[in-house]
């Protein structure tokens, strides 16, 4: 193939993809996955985006529409879609991720994480012109292999199962503190408002005793997430100070506090919850995405925290 030169490339590339799918099939397996690998364009894009037409998935992906309505038939009939009626134009059918794609997201995601780990580290190596460098990547896929490591690093990670959410609880005060923290340093240098200092060093006059309240993630015996919920008035509350271990990120933890937090806001007879977020946060937005939640203009004009750039509400 490789005398051929360019003439070769589809056959190449279709040979890459036709090995690379057959591994992913068997890592899917070792970890009891039951997606097929051909799903996942479609079911990564209304994970990230939420419901939307067969068109326009069609051309966000860039593929034809028959094409996406045949692996939506496929999904459709195992379940892991949904089809819903556009609620703005009864004419138009919508496909969303069901309740078990739901359910399979906090399995799957980890070994996104570590395939795409693992593809990343191998092409960040390649240094010379596509031609060359599938010699070179496909040099090394034989070399290095491909599931083996994917299957190694997964061995190694320890997934956040047996997620508890406990309300507040005064010795868990720290817990609270320090993840947010953690994140504030991570991707905003440490940045701390007065309203954060509020927040993180007294929970208990900034949010319980008006009337909100503060709920955290343990997996394992251990703290793993936090979330409030603030009173804004009787109809208003605001999804606040969310914070995951980096250990736990993209295994649901997140996505059990907010529920939580949605519900109780439900239970109290709130009309529209809403959050202030940063677009840098992208799996945090993802998911508020998700849950329904849909950008607007800041009521104020602009946040009072400087790393805000996004305002999202959920009427409910």
């Amino acid at each position: 193939m490789q005398s051929f030169g360019s003439l070769s490339l589809g056959s190449r590339l279709r040979r890459l993809s036709d090995r690379l799918v057959a591994d992913v099939v068997d890592i899917y397996k070792s970890q009891d996955v039951e997606l097929n690998p051909t799903f996942f364009p479609l079911f990564n894009l209304l994970y990230r985006q939420g419901a939307m037409s067969v068109t326009e998935a069609a051309d966000l992906l860039g593929v034809t529409h028959p094409a996406i309505s045949k692996i939506a038939r496929k999904m459709l009939s195992e379940q892991w879609l949904s089809k819903t009626t556009d609620p703005s134009d009864e004419r138009r059918q919508l496909l969303a991720l069901s309740e078990r794609s739901h359910q399979l997201l906090t399995r799957i995601k980890p070994i996104w994480r570590q395939i795409q780990t693992h593809l990343d580290a191998m092409m960040a190596l390649q240094q010379h012109p596509l031609l060359a460098a599938l010699d070179e990547f496909e040099t090394q896929l034989e070399q290095q292999g491909f599931k083996a490591p994917v299957l190694a690093a997964l061995a190694d990670v320890q997934p956040c199962t047996e997620i508890e959410i406990l309300g507040w609880d005064s010795q868990l005060r720290d817990h609270f503190r320090d993840l947010n923290l953690a994140w504030l340093n991570r991707y905003f240098n440490g940045e701390l408002t007065k309203q954060d200092e509020q927040a993180l060093y007294n929970p208990e006059g900034h949010y319980l005793s008006r009337g909100g309240y503060i709920w955290f993630a343990r997996a394992g015996g251990k703290i793993v997430g936090c979330c409030a919920l603030a009173r804004k008035d009787d109809q208003r509350f605001e999804i606040s100070k969310m914070g995951v271990d980096k250990s736990c990120q993209g295994q649901g933890v997140g996505r059990r506090l907010m529920l939580t937090a949605l519900s109780k806001a439900r239970e109290l007879g709130a009309s529209e919850v809403y959050l202030e977020s940063a677009t840098l946060l992208e799996r945090a937005i993802n998911l508020y995405r998700n849950l329904g939640f849909r950008a607007v203009p800041h009521p104020d004009g602009q946040s009072s925290y400087p790393r805000s750039d996004i305002y999202m509400t959920l009427t409910l």
